[in-house]
């Protein structure tokens, strides 16, 4: 197929398009919507929805695109006797185009946000063939689309061209590169469906601002379609109140897998927040070790290091070898709040040392972390004032600060992030504006 057989039409242009029978007995109506498969790259047309009669009429029928015959764009559409009589014989999978799409919200994953689509390119296989090949490829978010479907898109470009002697631009999205939020199948049904794997190539901090923009419904089931770490990611960066909504919102145990993936600081805010309803359902579903944890940094005062500790860190041995540490960091990075630093421990996690991910990396494997360590590194308590840990990152430039107890046994890591936005909480709020 070459370049030239092909081209684009828009969703519009079809539309209100007349559907006439193959055997001469007049028109059968007119088109009100496409339906399309979307097991491929470009989801494919498989069908017409076509409205008999006047607009008041029954409800249109489906007629199959095999059974189409479409001469040249923008003619009448013709059905092949005994084909397209009305019997809705489509799959539940195929998804009409009009009440998925127009004027519905979508998500850019090129463009990082939430999108209206005002109209919609097709791109069409016309060589010739009477019943040729139709794909969606593109979303069209621009005001031109909008125009071009109320019927005033020449005369406004007209004026734009006289008054600024260029035309109006397209602003198109490519298929690939958007997300639905719903859909809608050729039997009414709506349904909240997403591609986790679109979503997965956001960063968290965008998909978070992403889903604020979204219904609580949509971005509900958004959350409930990512992966746990993912969702547990995006829930961090999302604010408090509204990760509370969401938290109360989405199913049990779909919560449960998400905040055994959060960082323990941020689920213990999470979770003093929640309902007792469903902080007690929570509860249940996480593991013994865990609650105890839970219930110890809950008892910490909100202006303390321990109210924003973190109790995921990485820890080696002094005998451990480079080679054995950076194999560890790559097992345990996934779980992990920092892998900058490796702390060192002896005895009982009593903290000795630490090695910056650097240091090994320039080191020879068979070096062990007693050669490399900093010894004595400075520390702080839980009980330690957030605000002198804060004046301890601007001294030092350090991107974390271990947490050790009385006996200097290692209890957590607190990272230059979470002191900034527990004293400066006004820097959290402009970064998402």
């Amino acid at each position: 197929m070459t370049q030239e057989s092909l081209t684009f039409i828009y969703f519009s242009e079809v539309l209100g398009l007349p559907v006439r029978s193959a055997s001469g007995n007049g028109r059968l109506g007119r088109v009100v919507d496409m339906a399309a498969a979307t097991g491929q790259v470009y989801p494919t047309i498989t069908g017409l929805l076509v409205k008999k009669g006047g607009w008041r009429s029954h409800d249109p029928v489906y007629i199959p695109w095999s059974s189409v015959r479409w001469p040249h764009v923008g003619a009448d559409m013709i059905v092949e006797e005994g084909k397209g009589n009305g019997q809705i014989k489509a799959s539940e999978h195929e998804i009409l185009l009009k009440k998925s799409f127009l004027d519905r919200q979508l998500i850019s994953t090129s463009g990082y946000k939430v999108v209206r689509v005002n109209d919609l390119q097709l791109l069409v296989e016309s060589a010739a063939k009477e019943n040729p090949n139709l794909w969606l490829v593109h979303i069209d978010i621009g005001v031109k689309g909008l125009l071009r479907r109320l019927g005033v898109g020449r005369p406004v470009n007209a004026i734009v061209r006289w008054l600024l002697d260029r035309d109006m631009k397209d602003k198109f999205v490519s298929w690939k590169h958007v997300q639905p939020t719903t859909t809608t199948n050729v039997y009414g049904s709506l349904r909240l469906t997403t591609d986790s794997s679109k979503l997965s190539e956001i960063h968290p901090a965008d998909l978070a601002d992403i889903l604020e923009d979204l219904g609580a419904d949509e971005r509900n089931t958004m959350v409930e379609s990512l992966d746990p770490a993912t969702a547990a990611v995006t829930l961090q960066e999302m604010p408090l109140s509204l990760r509370v909504r969401v938290a109360e919102s989405i199913d049990t145990d779909k919560l449960g897998l998400i905040v055994r993936a959060m960082q323990m600081d941020n689920l213990v805010d999470l979770l003093e927040d929640l309902s007792p309803e469903k902080r007690t359902a929570i509860m249940a579903t996480l593991p013994p070790d865990t609650v105890a944890e839970i219930k110890d940094l809950s008892h910490l005062s909100p202006s303390s290091v321990g109210s924003i500790m973190n109790t995921s860190f990485l820890v080696a041995r002094p005998a451990t070898t480079v080679r054995d540490a950076l194999a560890l960091v790559r097992d345990e990075a996934w779980k992990a709040e920092l892998i900058y630093y490796l702390y060192i421990v002896e005895g009982e996690d009593r903290l000795r040392g630490v090695v910056t991910l650097r240091h090994m990396l320039m080191a020879d494997g068979e070096t062990p972390m007693f050669d490399l360590m900093r010894e004595n590194p400075l520390t702080v308590t839980a009980d330690t004032r957030i605000k002198k840990v804060a004046r301890i990152f601007f001294k030092y430039n350090f991107e974390a600060v271990p947490v050790v107890d009385d006996e200097g046994r290692i209890q957590g890591i607190v990272t230059m992030r979470d002191t900034l936005e527990s004293v400066f909480p006004e820097v959290r709020e402009e970064s998402k504006g």
